[in-house]
Order: C-alpha cells, then sequence, then structure tokens
C-alpha cells in the first residue's frame, strides 16, 4: 500500500487542473477527480489512471469545481434577452478549452445579436478547422471515386457548421458529386446554393453554367456563363467563355423562332453544330438526324455520320451514308475501302437470328474475314437492329404470352419523330386493378407529349387484375418491343402503379439485369419480393406515393426505402403531401428528369443474386448453372417447430416459418469486379456457377483471377470467342449484354453449398 501511494504522490504533476484534493493522515497530498465513494473506500480518477484508497487513511476532501462544471452553472444563470454575457461565458470556455461548449454559447448570443462581428469571428475561427477536416474527408472520398459516401461529411458540415465559411465549398462539393453521376438537376441546385452562399465562386459559375447545358436550360446556363466570364477579364482564359456564351445566345434564338412541326435541314444541322460545340455530341448527332431524315445530304453531314456510325459498329447507318455519298459522285478510295470493309459485317443479324450451329458458324466466318476487329464487330453486333418503318401515335395490338402462347392485348405510343436508324428508350407501365391500358394512359400523357419514350401498356388477362404468374406478361412485352421497334435497351424502364406497381416489383427483381430503373406509384411490395430486394444493387429504384395512401403501401414501400439505401442501392422515394390520384399524373415532370438521368450499365461491377429458380437465374455477366440440394424448394414439406398439445399455428406465424425457410436457403452469390483484373464471389447454396467475361468488365489480354468464397476457383487467359458473344446475345435477347469469353467455377465442396451435390 505505502508503494502504491508514493506512486500516487508521484503522480501529482499529471494530475488535472482544478482536480479534488485527497489529504491522506500520514500527511501526503493527491489530487484527482473523485468518481465514486462508499463507507470504506473512495474511488480516485488521477493522471495516470484510477485507484482505490481505503477511507480510514484519508484525513479529508476537498472539492473543487471543474471548468465543464462551472461552465453549465453559469449558463443556467444566462439571460435571454442579452448577449455579453454569452459572449463572456463563451470566452471563458475557450481559456479553458471547452470548444464545443463556447460554440453553443456564441451561437445563442448571436441569435439575440446577429451583427456582432467579434462574436461571429471568434466563432468561426472555432468551427471552421472542424469543417475544414470534413471537407478534407469529403475530397479523398471523390478522388477515389465514393461520391455517395462523401455526401455525408458534407451535409453534417452544412447542419453543424453553416457559419464556417466552407458552407459555398461543401454545396460545390455536392453538386460535383452530383454531376459525376449524371443528376443534374440537383447539381444546378447546388451550385446555385453555393452561389448565394458566396455570388464571387468561380468554380461554382462555370458549374452551374454547365450543369444548365446539360438540362437544356439556355437562359441559366447564359446567365451563368457571362457571370464567370465577368471574372476572367480579357485574358486568353476568357476566350472559351465568350465562344460559350455567343453559342448559348445562337442556340436560344434558333429554338425560340424554330416552329414545332419544322424540318428545315439547314436549322437542324445549324443546330446540331451549336450542340457539338457546346459540348453535348450525343443530342447534337441527333439534330445531325434530324437534319439527314429532313433531307441534308451535304457531304460534311454525310462524312459525319458515317464517321460516326462506324465508330459505333452501327453498319447499316454507315453503309446508307456512304451510298449517299456514291450518289453525289463524292467517291474516294477510302469510300471504296470503308464499303468493302463493312459490306460483310451486315451478314451480323442472320448470324444472330440463325439456329443452326453449323449455319451459324459459317456466318460467323465471313463475317472474320472482313478484317474487323473484334471489338469493332462486339460493338457492331450491340448496335446492329434491322427494324421496318412502323405507325406513330396511339397504336393498338395484340402479343404473344411466350410461356402460354396465349395473346395478350397492348397499347403503344410511339412518338411522331420514330425512326428505325436510331434505338429509343421504352418505358413499360403497368396500370392498376380494374384499369386499362386506355384510361392508364392519360397517366403517361404528359411523358407521351414529350416524343422522346416509346410507351407500352400490357394488359392484365384476369379481369384487369395483375397476377403473380404475369412476369412473363411483362417480359413477353419487352421482347416484343425490341423485336418490332429499335428499343435502346440500355434505357428501357419498367413502371407499376397499384397492383401493378406489385408485379412491377417482382418482375425487376427477378431480373434487374433487364431494366435501367424501377418507378413505382401508389404500391406496395410484396413479403417474397422483399427477399430479393439485395437483387437492386445495380437497379435504380423510384417510389412515389401520397402522404396518406394505405398503411400497407407505406409501410412496406419505406422499409424497401431503408434496406436499398442500405445495400448501397440508387434509391428514391417521394411522399406527396394529402390525398392525391393514385398515378400521381402531376409528378410526370419529376418523373420524365429521373428517366432521363438513368441508363443500365449491363456490365456492372458488382452483382447480387438472390434466386431458387432457374428461370431467372441469371443477372448480367453471372448465371447459376446447378444449384445445391439445400437451395428452397417451394414443394418440398416444411416442418414447422413443435407446440404444445392443442396450440395451432395461425396463418400470419404459418406465413412467416415459410418466409423465414426461404429467406435461409435461397441460393445466393455475390460478385465483385477487383483490381488487377480478379472477381472475387461468395456463394451460398449453389454448385456451379459461369462468369461470363468482356473487356469491359476485365482486361483479357492478362490473366483473369476467380475467388469462390476465399479459394482461388481460377487463374488464367481466357481467350475471347465470336461464337459465344452470339450465343448469350441469344440467350439474354438482348445483344448489349452480350459476353466475349466465359469460365466455368465451382463453388468449392463444402463451402456454401451441400457437401453431397456432385
Amino acid at each position: 500500500m505505502r508503494s502504491l501511494l508514493a506512486c500516487l504522490i508521484v503522480a501529482v504533476a499529471a494530475a488535472p487542473l482544478h482536480a479534488d484534493i485527497i489529504r491522506l493522515k500520514n500527511g501526503n497530498t493527491i489530487e484527482g477527480k473523485v468518481i465514486a465513494q462508499t463507507d470504506t473506500k473512495v474511488r480516485v480518477k488521477t493522471g495516470d489512471g484510477e485507484v482505490s484508497l481505503p477511507r480510514d487513511r484519508i484525513a479529508s476532501i476537498v472539492k473543487r469545481e471543474t471548468p465543464l462544471e462551472a461552465y453549465a452553472q453559469q449558463a443556467a444563470e444566462l439571460p435571454d434577452d442579452k448577449a455579453q454575457p454569452h459572449f463572456d461565458l463563451a470566452e471563458y470556455c475557450i481559456r479553458h478549452n471547452l470548444r464545443t461548449q463556447a460554440i453553443a454559447t456564441l451561437r445563442r448570443g448571436l441569435a439575440i445579436e446577429p451583427a456582432n462581428a467579434d462574436a461571429l469571428a471568434t466563432l468561426r475561427r472555432l468551427i471552421t478547422p472542424r469543417a475544414q477536416r470534413l471537407i478534407g474527408s469529403a475530397k479523398k472520398l471523390q478522388a477515389e471515386g465514393h461520391y455517395v459516401e462523401a455526401e455525408k461529411p458534407l451535409i453534417d458540415l452544412l447542419d453543424q457548421y453553416p457559419e464556417s465559411g466552407l458552407a459555398a465549398r461543401a454545396h460545390h462539393l455536392l453538386a460535383v458529386g452530383y454531376a459525376a453521376r449524371k443528376q443534374h438537376d440537383k447539381a444546378f441546385t447546388r451550385w446555385r446554393r453555393a452561389l448565394k452562399a458566396d455570388p464571387g465562386f468561380a468554380e461554382a459559375c462555370e458549374g452551374a453554367a454547365q450543369a444548365a447545358i446539360e438540362l437544356g436550360r439556355w437562359d441559366d446556363a447564359l446567365t451563368f456563363t457571362e457571370r464567370a466570364l465577368q471574372g476572367k477579364g480579357a485574358d486568353a482564359d476568357a476566350k472559351p467563355f465568350r465562344e460559350r456564351a455567343a453559342t448559348l445566345r445562337e442556340l436560344a434564338k434558333l429554338e425560340t423562332a424554330a416552329k414545332p412541326d419544322a424540318k428545315d435541314p439547314a436549322q437542324l444541322a445549324r443546330l446540331g453544330d451549336l450542340l457539338f460545340r457546346l459540348g453535348l455530341p450525343a443530342r447534337g448527332l441527333r439534330r445531325i438526324e434530324d437534319a439527314y431524315d429532313a433531307g441534308a445530304r451535304s457531304p460534311r453531314i454525310l462524312n459525319l455520320l458515317a464517321d460516326h456510325y462506324e465508330s459505333t459498329g452501327q453498319v447499316g447507318r454507315a453503309l446508307d451514308a456512304c451510298n449517299e455519298l456514291a450518289k453525289a459522285n463524292i467517291a474516294s478510295d477510302e469510300l471504296v475501302r470503308r464499303r468493302a470493309r463493312l459490306q460483310p459485317l451486315l451478314l451480323i443479324p442472320k448470324a444472330l437470328a440463325t439456329r443452326d450451329p453449323r449455319d451459324r458458324e459459317a456466318l460467323l466466318r465471313q463475317i472474320a474475314r472482313s478484317g474487323a476487329s473484334f471489338q469493332y464487330i462486339e460493338n457492331a453486333l450491340r448496335e446492329f437492329a434491322v427494324r421496318p418503318e412502323c405507325p406513330t401515335g396511339r397504336v393498338e395490338g395484340t402479343l404473344v404470352v411466350d410461356e402460354t402462347l396465349a395473346r395478350a392485348p397492348f397499347l403503344c405510343y410511339v412518338p411522331k419523330g420514330y425512326t428505325p436508324r436510331r434505338a429509343w428508350p421504352l418505358a413499360i407501365a403497368l396500370h392498376r386493378d380494374h384499369d386499362s391500358p386506355k384510361n392508364h394512359f392519360f397517366n403517361w400523357e404528359t411523358v407521351a407529349n414529350s416524343e422522346r419514350y416509346i410507351l407500352l401498356f400490357p394488359t392484365a388477362r384476369e379481369k384487369g387484375t395483375w397476377k403473380y404468374m404475369d412476369i412473363h406478361v411483362v417480359l413477353s412485352a419487352l421482347r416484343h418491343a425490341i423485336k418490332t421497334y429499335n428499343i435502346d435497351t440500355n434505357r428501357v424502364v419498367l413502371s407499376g402503379t397499384g397492383t401493378g406497381g406489385l408485379l412491377a416489383w417482382a418482375v425487376a427483381l427477378r431480373h434487374p439485369d433487364r431494366f435501367a430503373g424501377l418507378i413505382t406509384r401508389s404500391s406496395p411490395i410484396d413479403d417474397v419480393s422483399q427477399l430479393y430486394l439485395p437483387n437492386a444493387l445495380s437497379l435504380p429504384v423510384y417510389q412515389l406515393a401520397g402522404e396518406r395512401s394505405n398503411p400497407d403501401i407505406l409501410g412496406t414501400g419505406r422499409g424497401a426505402e431503408t434496406l436499398l439505401r442500405r445495400y448501397g442501392s440508387d434509391s428514391q422515394r417521394e411522399e406527396v403531401p394529402g390525398h392525391r390520384h393514385p398515378a400521381l399524373p402531376e409528378l410526370n415532370p419529376k418523373v420524365l428528369l429521373w428517366m432521363d438521368t438513368h441508363t443500365r450499365d449491363p456490365y456492372p461491377s458488382r452483382i447480387h443474386l438472390a434466386t431458387f429458380e432457374h428461370a431467372n437465374a441469371t443477372a448480367y455477366w453471372l448465371r447459376v448453372e446447378r444449384f445445391a440440394s439445400t437451395v428452397f424448394d417451394p414443394d418440398k414439406r416444411i416442418t414447422a417447430p413443435r407446440t404444445p398439445v392443442g396450440y395451432e399455428y395461425s396463418p400470419e406465424q404459418l406465413r412467416d416459418i415459410y418466409l423465414s425457410e426461404m429467406k435461409t436457403s435461397l441460393g445466393v452469390v455475390s460478385a465483385a469486379v477487383r483490381p488487377r483484373n480478379r472477381i472475387d464471389i461468395t456463394a451460398r447454396h449453389v454448385v456451379e456457377l459461369t462468369v461470363s467475361l468482356d473487356d469491359r468488365l476485365v482486361d483479357l489480354d492478362k490473366p483473369v483471377h476467380i475467388t469462390v468464397n476465399g479459394k482461388l476457383a481460377f487463374s488464367g487467359k481466357v481467350l475471347r470467342s465470336l461464337e459465344y458473344l452470339f450465343e448469350t446475345a441469344r440467350l439474354h435477347g438482348d445483344p448489349r449484354l452480350a459476353c466475349s469469353a466465359r469460365v466455368l467455377v465451382h463453388v468449392p465442396r463444402g463451402v456454401g453449398r451441400d457437401p453431397e451435390a456432385h
């Protein structure tokens, strides 16, 4: 005990200031904080730790007030109408290193006297280092490409330290993250907030101008370009801004002067040139194509289209442009070589449609002899769509449901400017119970009036009510649209209202690789589909509901939103105040903007696939070939836990037992592409997988390494194959999902699957 007391006395120098004084009967003194007392012991916290002292060795204890205790007492007595006492207490906190308390006290004082410049400067001096740390954290995350994760420190800065002077920088970085994810509307809003906080913020001016250009808001783009130009002076840096301002003025003038139905080829070509100049090549090319459709045949336009179509693998269109050049007697050796190079590639659609493997192999040999690179043939396969001209406007008809061979009616809206020469986005909309496509069309009329989307409205087969088995109707409707129209399969959106949304959830979560996004309106999500929510890892979801919707709609929708965000999905939910129409047609402008900004990535770096059925055992570049015997079997008898004699399970309890069994025995595969040509896979209740590979995923010129459940399953080079490229295009019914190589991998025995599966 004496040695312990001696150590404590030596540690007095490390004791905190304003500590309690413990005087011992032997004359020694210990300084520390008394944290507990009993009749026999006193527990003291010193600079070196905690220790218990026998009560009979202590002569007296002198309690001293800590700065924090003094602050709490004074803060409770501060007046509500005088600012100076708050500022004085804040100075006391700063002297005693109570920075958090100083910040809170300064804010209370500034609420009474907002114009006190000294207090505001002191507050900024305290919070700026904290705000700078959050800015640094966000910049680091953005530099690594983690734009979603970078939002949290920036939002925290705006919530906790709005007076720091870094609010404009935080809004700017949030805008940068949104722009990187093509969410230009959100980016534009954040840049405007940054400029409200700091009107002279040059980077925010430039960002707002670029976002307005992406959104097609020429007046806003011109306003912010001119603001950015003010800070450039007359130096060389100002030249691009002056040119952009001149382009925007001319563009706004042309679009204002143009008649709604005008098809002046010269004007359309000029609009295309201006859009190219603004850095919008896709929109510019669309205008050039419109000019071509309107009769423009200038050599410049024909060469531009030929170059673009050939570079993107659009063989048929490239040949059309070459033939037009030949008709105009603008011949050259390069034109002759180009036509000879492109001609054999016209066999691609025939090879894709040919079922006989030997005939297809002969066609592929002819295609290979064209001398085109594998990459070029792959691009041509994705973009080569030969479709006939079709009626525009509202079209009614029937389609064949592939699984049952029954016919299902549908209504389709085709934009007035539709041409099969380019790919068009598609929206499939499922009506609610006891509704019809004709009625449901009016909920989408504003989207139809944009003339940018093909809209397809299938009909529920059983008295206007959708059933689970109607999943086949939706997939058959998609196949029908792809066969009939030139559809951009990377921009297919599935939507549903009411029970139509219930079915849309079921379809999209079982086939996430077929859609660019899912939109539900006033729709719940069923219990089984909730188990498939992780499949939406690469599927954007937009939920719309009325604030006073059915509790089941609100409860399951909010729960799905929480889970999707936890999984890292791109999920958005909007609840409209008051009673509204279930389809919420007044939100169509937002829906249209959401559709415009979402495109499917056919080769995502991360995939999650949960299923027990071979019918939906494929997702993007992953396919389950064999399940383990332990996988969920809906026909298998489930043994419920024993119950006391006379007790019976309720239907709700039996449902929960069934869902629990399904959840624990679903076949689950998660895959991620890692650096250095590595793919990591975790699998459960699965025996065998096919991993389809493409140069958009890994470098096929180098060895590929695949691990399954932590064990190396494959390592080596994988050869590209034209046969497999066309096989996967046929398998998916979508050439844009085609892959050029494959590896068959086995799940290690006893790891994640039934050890007796072989």
